[in-house]
């Protein structure tokens, strides 16, 4: 309430203040809006001020004095802009200039080499990594383009990690996805890395964003377009790697004055395959026994994707929106496996064999209500949202397991049936309030959101030519939790420094309950998460950023929940209902040289980190992972961002990130600190050709890293695409060859004495796509997609 007043004293505030001219618009190129271009006000006095436009493109500048001004605008690949000469009249006047920028280009010998936007950017503590360009992207999705990115890692079971940490928080367009591990990872498979513009990479986000996230945020932001009509995109493409994958999208849209429609449906089949080494000894009766595990994972995957979206601007200041998403992901796996037990001397004692199949549907619908209220024209606005999504999953299994003599004899067969019905229901509102004076700005906003997550979990053992259920395995899990938040944050320039400076407080209410055991877990608690960043221009070429800011990483939803799932009868993961959030501090100095040279340090210090680690069950045969605390974590990071031109046609970007981790494990004898340095470097090469052919090559290197209580190997692969536009870029085609020397791979060694676990997984990751694209009418509008920071962590 006390911040619901400080709005209405802040709005209220805005009348006493002077009047003053409005000069505004937007930056465009070929009907897209552009961010963060940098412009420039000169007036008859010779004095200069500096700006950029916002993500949304759009600009202004207030001005107290009736004279001429002249608007100067950049941006990386762009020919500067200069306008004709502005005669500032009255002195309230509005006058609104929107900035086309045209492409920079160069003809050599009958070829037309036109500029683009390098591969990575900054802006405002952002580091930036344009994807729309890319003929890498065929056939893949957005979960595959995020291993591309740099500090961004693809662990065990499909979980994101960036900078070695889990604690990662993905958003959509600028809202929070909420969803983790499996389920995140479904989510960016159904999205096409084809209907990308780019990611974004937020080490220190302001207090304006959910303090969710110790590593930072991904921000996807998909391909956007304005112009008013009808718009139609058609795509299909087909991929080979282990299996054929098809994908058939379309999209529509039409764009009136004051209003606008939109729709898609989309439908791919992202199969992958997986083959898996890993083995651990077990003490088996008194009997140390080495197991060697050789496992095939094949996930069949046909997802189904519809969003549609309207919004109407009812009057020139109100703008109301509503948009739907949904999908439908029918999920099959099928694992084999063989596990043998080694003696002391290396022969075969027995062996087992099991086959693990599991039908697993999930079922998602999100509907976004939206609100915005343009107070006056200085850029003054209130925005509303309310969110509500609703997630089903039905999980089914079979394991079948058969012990086997060294000589091939069955001794016996078990067979392990699953059922495991999960439901997660979100509901959450905000409101925002954005400020701009002429020598300040504010943002203040609240927030509250609810989730509920109720999950059953039974296996069933045969018996008697019955299914039994195994009561020390089955239980039934319940969580709730809300979350009630508000910031507020202030930014300020003079001259050639800006600063922005916040506070944010969340109160969380959390239970856990697990039926059977009767046991409840709360966790009620205030805390408060300051930000703060500061940039310094120097001069037109030279450009220093300080950002710092708390961050909290709460367990996701899966991770609290007890439920097993087994890969054999010696090996399961599990959740852990005793966890506790983990809180960090990040600090950002950045660099940027030229506006395209950039050299980046950050700092991590996180307290009760999170991560798996491995336990071994009182039976002394069965291994469990699951998630845990791990103590105080530090992590540096040193990286280096650096665009070279070989040749007029041909360009080159270099990232390199070195790094340097530690935390505590636990060992047999008591804790143990693992430190470790580490180094990653990406090479993208562009080459534009005759007849417009494009044509991109990368390739990444990781040196072993810390992860949980794994040592990772080193890894590495090289990507190639080409692309070409025809009949107007009506026709887009493209052609990819994913992983081109079938190189990556995912290998680890465990650094505990509890369990001496180590994996070697091999994806099947080469794949050849194809893909075509046809566009008619105007420019597409797309459907939001922008989520809530609670989705994410379904």
């Amino acid at each position: 309430m006390k911040l619901i007043i400080l709005i209405s004293l802040l709005l209220s505030a805005n009348s006493l203040l002077a009047q003053s001219a409005i000069i505004k618009g937007t930056v465009q190129s070929k009907g897209e809006l552009i961010g963060f271009a940098h412009i420039e006000l000169n007036t008859d006095a010779k004095q200069r001020r500096h700006t950029w436009s916002d993500s949304a493109g759009q600009y202004h500048f207030e001005v107290r004095q009736v004279q001429k001004y002249i608007i100067k605008a950049s941006y990386m690949g762009y020919k500067d802009f200069v306008s004709d000469t502005i005669q500032i009249k009255e002195p309230d006047e509005q006058y609104v200039l929107n900035i086309q920028l045209e492409e920079k280009s160069t003809v050599l010998q009958g070829v037309t080499i036109i500029s683009k936007k390098n591969v990575f950017e900054t802006a405002k503590g952002k580091l930036i990594f344009n994807v729309q360009n890319s003929a890498l992207t065929t056939g893949q999705t957005a979960f595959d383009i995020l291993k591309n990115l740099p500090g961004v890692s693809i662990g065990q079971n499909d979980e994101i990690l960036f900078r070695g940490s889990a604690g990662i928080n993905v958003m959509i367009d600028g809202k929070m996805t909420y969803l983790s591990g499996n389920q995140l990872a479904n989510y960016l498979k159904g999205m096409g890395a084809e209907d990308l513009n780019k990611i974004e990479l937020i080490t220190t986000p302001p207090v304006a964003f959910d303090a969710a996230g110790n590593s930072g945020i991904i921000n996807i932001v998909p391909k956007k377009n304005l112009k008013q009509g009808y718009a139609v995109d058609i795509r299909s493409a087909v991929s080979k790697g282990k299996f054929w994958m098809n994908n058939q999208s379309i999209a529509s849209s039409f764009r009136a004055k004051n209003w606008s429609v939109n729709g898609m449906f989309d439908f791919k089949t992202p199969h992958s395959y997986t083959e898996n080494k890993s083995g651990n000894t077990i003490n088996d009766g008194g009997n140390l026994l080495r197991l060697s595990r050789n496992n095939d994972w094949a996930y069949k995957v046909k997802y189904y994707t519809w969003r549609m979206g309207a919004d109407w601007q009812f009057m020139p200041k109100h703008k109301i929106g509503v948009n739907y998403h949904g999908y439908f992901d029918d999920f099959k796996s099928y694992n084999h496996s063989t596990v043998g037990r080694l003696d002391n001397s290396n022969e075969l004692h027995s062996f087992i064999r099991s086959a693990n199949n599991i039908i697993e549907p999930y079922h998602y619908d999100a509907i976004n209500l939206n609100y915005r209220y343009d107070i006056d024209s200085l850029g003054k606005k209130i925005t509303a949202d309310a969110n509500y999504t609703s997630y089903r999953n039905f999980s089914d299994g079979l394991m079948t397991t058969g012990n086997y003599e060294a000589n091939g004899d069955l001794l016996n067969e078990n067979l392990l049936k699953s059922h495991q019905p999960g439901f997660v229901k979100i509901k959450s509102g905000q409101i925002d309030a954005e400020l701009p004076y002429q020598k300040f700005t504010l943002k203040s906003g609240i927030k509250y959101a609810e989730v509920e997550n109720d999950n059953q979990y039974s296996f069933d053992t045969l018996q008697a030519g019955n299914f039994v259920e195994v009561e020390t395995m089955s239980n039934h899990f319940k969580y709730k939790e809300r979350i009630a938040a508000a910031y507020l944050s202030g930014s300020k320039k003079w001259g050639k420094t800006s600063l922005e400076a916040g506070l944010r407080l969340e109160h969380t209410n959390a239970d856990g309950y697990t039926v059977k055991q009767d046991v409840s877990n709360k966790w009620e608690y205030i805390k408060l998460f300051p930000s703060l960043a500061v940039e310094q221009v120097i001069n037109d070429n030279n450009k220093i950023d300080f950002s710092m800011s708390r961050r909290i990483n709460r367990p996701s939803y899966t991770e609290l929940n007890p439920v097993r799932w087994y890969t054999d009868q010696y090996f399961y993961w599990s959740g852990n209902p005793n966890l506790v959030p983990e809180l960090a501090w990040v600090y950002n100095v950045t660099y940027s040289l030229k506006s395209k040279y950039i050299f980046s340090a950050v700092y991590n210090q996180s307290l009760n980190y999170i991560n798996r680690r491995l336990v071994m069950d009182d039976n002394g045969t069965t291994v469990r992972t699951q998630s845990d605390n791990f103590g105080t974590r530090h992590r540096f990071d040193f990286t280096v961002s650096a665009p070279v031109q070989l040749f007029s046609f041909w360009d080159a970007q270099i990232f390199s990130d070195i790094s340097y981790t530690s935390y505590p494990i636990s060992m047999l004898s008591g804790d143990k600190e693992l430190s470790q340095w580490a180094a990653m470097l990406l090479l993208q090469q562009n080459f534009s050709l005759p007849k417009g052919f494009k044509i991109n090559i990368a390739g990444f290197y990781y040196t072993p890293e810390l992860r949980g209580i794994y040592l990772t190997q080193p890894a590495g692969w090289v990507d190639f695409g080409v692309k070409k536009s025809f009949f107007g870029n009506k026709l887009e085609a493209q052609f990819s060859i994913n992983d081109i020397l079938n190189t990556n791979c995912y290998r680890a060694n465990s650094q505990t004495d509890i369990a001496d676990y180590y994996y070697r997984d091999k994806p099947y990751s080469r794949v050849f796509g194809f893909s075509l694209r046809y566009h008619f009418g105007g420019e597409l509008i797309k459907s939001s997609t922008k989520k809530t920071e609670e989705q994410q962590r379904l």
